[in-house]
């Protein structure tokens, strides 16, 4: 299909999932439906957990659904966009998506790198090594948010994906469980900034650390308030 074509086709579908999501308080497989009778069968839902951390690695997770389960199911039942679940739920729902997913897997990507090439470029990174990781290789990803990445597969971009889509709402768990994770570890090693608690975003108790302890090797760099501290327009 030429790209012009096919540029089409993911405007179509994209106000078609559009309509199809406008009503729904969960995500589900509705927008997986309509690629499907489009003509997709495999179809990979992408987020990502840890964008907005001021310390801490960034987390991509993607997942697969077989067709199978996705047109003999409306939704799945636990599954919610990460941000909405406990902790507790948040496990659970792991392992309802491990054992019915076809491909259920994520990549860090370290806040080093984050300060090296942006968030943004870190996130494409990021997927390119989750696409070319997977032996499954989707006719279209799904992708949270309202990012354009240049990928080896057609990606369509959904605002709010992760409260529309199964597919993403999986992704954003998964990548939501690991990432919980490390920060956990690193909690450990640094206790004074509360890792475990916070998972490395912006609290006021991680601030106030932050200007009563200094930042970690841990902190990224190219983010505020460590950006302006080194700087020299922020007291430590």
């Amino acid at each position: 299909m030429k790209d012009v074509a096919f540029n089409n086709f993911l405007a179509e579908i994209k106000k078609a999932a559009a309509e199809c999501s406008a009503f729904s308080f969960k995500p589900t497989f509705n927008i997986e439906k309509l690629l499907i009778g489009r003509g997709l069968s495999v179809i990979a839902g992408i987020d990502e957990a840890g964008r907005g951390a001021l310390a801490g690695p960034l987390c991509v997770g993607l997942v697969i659904y077989d067709a199978s389960i996705i047109l003999s199911s409306h939704s799945m039942c636990g599954i919610d966009d990460s941000k909405k679940l406990s902790h507790r739920k948040r496990v659970a729902a792991l392992d309802i998506i491990t054992r019915n997913s076809a491909v259920a897997t994520s990549v860090l990507v370290s806040h080093r790198a984050i300060d090296s090439m942006n968030v943004n470029r870190a996130t494409e990174f990021a997927i390119e090594k989750l696409l070319n990781s997977i032996s499954v290789k989707p006719d279209l990803v799904l992708l949270d948010g309202n990012f354009s990445f240049e990928a080896a597969y057609p990606i369509l971009s959904l605002p709010k994906g992760d409260t529309r889509s199964v597919s993403v709402a999986s992704a954003s768990i998964v990548a939501k469980v690991r990432r919980d994770k490390v920060l956990d570890t690193l909690d450990a090693l640094y206790p004074e900034y509360h890792f475990s608690n916070n998972k490395g975003y912006g609290t006021r108790r991680h601030m106030q650390a932050i200007y009563e302890n200094g930042f970690t090797p841990l902190h990224r760099k190219s983010y505020n308030p460590v950006k302006r501290i080194i700087s020299g327009y922020d007291e430590p």
